[in-house]
């Protein structure tokens, strides 16, 4: 109880119960694979020799993929105990592939006590970054895809990820400094030598983002009402990207827009669920009223969502 009391003074109360009480830490035994008429995969990412490493065992349907039953051994911060264990949580009836569509943002608000406030401290995201990069690269292995150049080249010794997954990142979250890109993937924490090339990665996203921003500056700024349907779909989209989807599709589901009508003064948007979302009690209530108070907040306040 007195350490679980420390990690709540470090971390809020959910991610201090993960570390203190882990419901998904260890191996599968072959018996229990057995059980399930699963296979057994495992896979190692980093090292403890850098200082983080994270072990995924799964037992894994062979007929369809999917993963029966998570679970991770790991070495490294406490903090990586919890993002490890909710991402079990999380992988435990999807596909291998379905696993590596969970985002940044949802396995972080997964984690959060209070919306309002980040399950983390800034200087901790990188644990969040890492099991999720541990799931994309046991993917790959699973299939056994093949790797480009920039996955198998680890410019930093103090941080298990490539150069691709580090690119991935700068991108993701719009890393322009390096103490952001320490925070978000703990790379130049320790090792010197990597930091010019880290350097060039910065400047290059600098570019990326001024060149954006050119863009958005000499596109014209049209009203919701007064685009066309292809248009219209195309906010509705952009609007729904950054708000629900991530989530929808971390629970195995998705959202298609269907049609965009004017129904008098009002807006109707028609929708259709897929996957997991497709006949599932919230799909007609708080998911639903989720994504229609977004659609009204960015795009007009006469929006209705009809879901068919």
């Amino acid at each position: 109880m007195n350490q679980l009391m420390n990690f709540k003074n470090d971390y809020g109360v959910k991610v201090a119960m993960f570390i203190d009480d882990p419901k998904h830490a260890g191996s599968i035994s072959q018996e229990e694979a057995t059980a399930l008429n699963a296979k057994l995969f495992s896979y190692t990412y980093g090292s403890q020799a850098i200082g983080e490493e994270i072990i995924l065992n799964w037992a894994v349907n062979p007929e369809d993929d999917t993963i029966l039953l998570a679970r991770y051994t790991y070495f490294g911060t406490p903090s990586l105990i919890a993002a490890c264990d909710m991402l079990a949580l999380l992988c435990k009836n999807k596909t291998v592939q379905e696993a590596t569509t969970m985002t940044f943002q949802g396995l972080e608000r997964f984690l959060r006590d209070n919306p309002s406030n980040p399950a983390l401290p800034e200087c901790e995201n990188y644990v969040i970054t890492l099991a999720l990069d541990t799931v994309k690269q046991a993917a790959k292995a699973y299939y056994q895809d093949a790797l480009d150049p920039d996955e198998i080249t680890h410019p930093c010794k103090d941080t298990p990820m490539s150069l691709s997954s580090i690119k991935e990142s700068i991108a993701l979250h719009n890393i322009q400094t390096l103490k952001m890109l320490m925070d978000y993937t703990k790379t130049g924490y320790s090792d010197a030598n990597c930091l010019k090339e880290l350097e060039a990665l910065l400047v290059v996203q600098k570019e990326v983002v001024e060149e954006e921003k050119k863009v958005q500056e000499n596109t014209p700024d049209i009203p919701f009402r007064q685009m066309n349907t292809k248009e219209k779909i195309i906010a509705i989209d952009k609007v729904i990207d950054g708000s629900v989807r991530q989530f929808l599709i971390m629970d195995g589901g998705n959202i298609e827009i269907l049609d965009v009508k004017e129904n008098g003064e009002n807006i109707d948007i028609y929708i259709r669920y897929l996957g997991a979302c497709d006949g599932c009690a919230s799909s007609s209530t708080g998911t639903l009223f989720a994504i229609e108070s977004s659609l009204k907040e960015k795009l007009d306040d006469k929006i209705r969502v009809l879901p068919i």
